[in-house]
């Protein structure tokens, strides 16, 4: 169960990330040339604490309410087994979690509950003697919980949840949602970036793919073929003279070999680009995918 919570905080706490990420605060293009006094090209302005989360993300207090109790569920389980259930054997609400935590923990100078490191500061690692380079001392880490910021963050989540309102969830609701995951019991937040961004990889080359063989179908398999004849490499690629340059590779689509290669993979092994007859795109993100493939085919066929 104590897993369970720990994946369904990161699930939501990462979406709420994402969408944080892509929120500057400002609307559309002319919004922000005014905003940065007519320079587009001028930093944008620097996010307050109190700036708007989201507005336009649809049930994001949802989301905060239900990665707030997983997290603090899981904390407060990790630090003091069976304090986290009523006597029913209930999970406790996310505010009554808070309180758990600040019966057992002294607030810090700034009022954030401080879950300290039981390991404290780490001395660094010892660097060989005939070395220049020295590892710097590894700082302990504490997990900080800004409950007064998290409980604001359930008052007006509440309002929109239970239609007394609009809510209005600030970047400093997600920022204290975001810092739990410093906590043991937790820190699974990268782990679901990483899923996340390979789930998006391939789900945007299965598009590709569609596209492509859909556009394959719209001028029929003569032009298709009439069409290779013609190609040109773009790349400037001669196995002689520029061999650091990319030939064209067969498209996995199409079959012909017009894909215009426009990288490699981490391993050298795959091309990322696009076809120059049904317009297939495979992303530098499914090129290290399936280079990963292939190494691991290449390293079972050395056993």
């Amino acid at each position: 169960m104590k897993d369970q919570r720990a994946k369904e905080f990161a699930r939501c706490a990462v979406a709420l990330a994402l969408a944080l990420r892509e929120t500057s605060g400002i609307g559309d293009t002319l919004e922000a040339d005014v905003a940065r006094g007519g320079n587009p090209f001028a930093p944008p302005p620097v996010a307050r604490a109190e700036d708007p989360f989201a507005p336009s993300l649809a049930g994001s207090e949802g989301i905060f309410d239900q990665a707030l109790t997983n997290g603090l569920a899981a904390i407060v389980a990790h630090e003091w087994p069976g304090e986290e259930k009523d006597k029913k054997g209930r999970v406790l609400y996310a505010r009554q979690l808070l309180c758990v935590i600040e019966k057992h923990v002294t607030p810090g100078a700034d009022g954030d509950l401080v879950i300290p490191d039981p390991r404290g500061d780490r001395p660094p690692p010892q660097s060989p003697a005939d070395s220049n380079f020295h590892w710097r001392q590894l700082p302990a880490l504490d997990t900080r919980i800004d409950a007064r910021v998290l409980v604001d963050g359930l008052d007006v989540s509440q309002s929109a949840r239970h239609a007394r309102g609009t809510g209005g969830l600030e970047r400093q609701h997600i920022d204290a949602l975001l810092a739990l995951d410093d906590h043991k019991s937790l820190r699974t937040m990268s782990e679901q970036h990483a899923d996340r961004a390979w789930e998006n990889a391939r789900e945007e080359d299965r598009h590709s793919a569609t596209r492509a063989a859909a556009f394959l179908e719209l001028i029929g398999d003569d032009e298709a073929a009439r069409r290779a004849e013609g190609v040109d490499n773009p790349n400037e690629y001669h196995p002689k003279h520029n061999p650091n340059g990319h030939d064209l590779d067969t498209c996995p689509i199409c079959g012909y070999r017009t894909f215009c290669v426009q990288g490699l993979d981490i391993r050298g092994r795959v091309g990322f680009g696009q076809c120059l007859i049904c317009t297939y795109i495979r992303s530098p993100d499914t090129a290290d995918d399936e280079g990963y493939g292939e190494h691991l085919a290449w390293l079972d066929g050395k056993d």
